[in-house]
């Protein structure tokens, strides 16, 4: 959550690059997505911007793409259609599926 002032930057462990790269947010059975944009991404989490229906869990799997690569992270924040997530795994390689 932000500090008192809302400055998200204050609270991080990294600073946060921009970007604006395809994401899939994979629920419990992994055959079952929701696609996101990544916003800005650091070494240890990021922002995504998702729409659709549905809950977000606490706890997902973040697919890139585009390089096939994707972390388990955990949802710190939420607010509307955004999301801040922290990496609670080093990357890996996904599993080829067709999202």
């Amino acid at each position: 959550m932000p500090g008192p002032q809302g400055n998200d930057e204050e609270n991080r462990a990294a600073r946060r690059q921009r970007i604006l790269k395809q994401g899939k947010i994979l629920l419990t059975n992994e055959l079952n997505g929701m696609d996101c944009t990544v916003r800005d991404i650091s070494g240890t989490g990021a922002k995504l911007l998702y729409t659709g229906p549905g809950t977000i869990p606490d706890h997902f799997r973040l697919v890139f793409p585009a390089d096939r690569t994707m972390r388990e992270v955990k949802v710190m924040w939420r607010r509307a259609d955004q999301i801040g997530v922290q990496f609670t795994s080093e990357t890996r390689r996904a599993p080829l599926l067709k999202w």
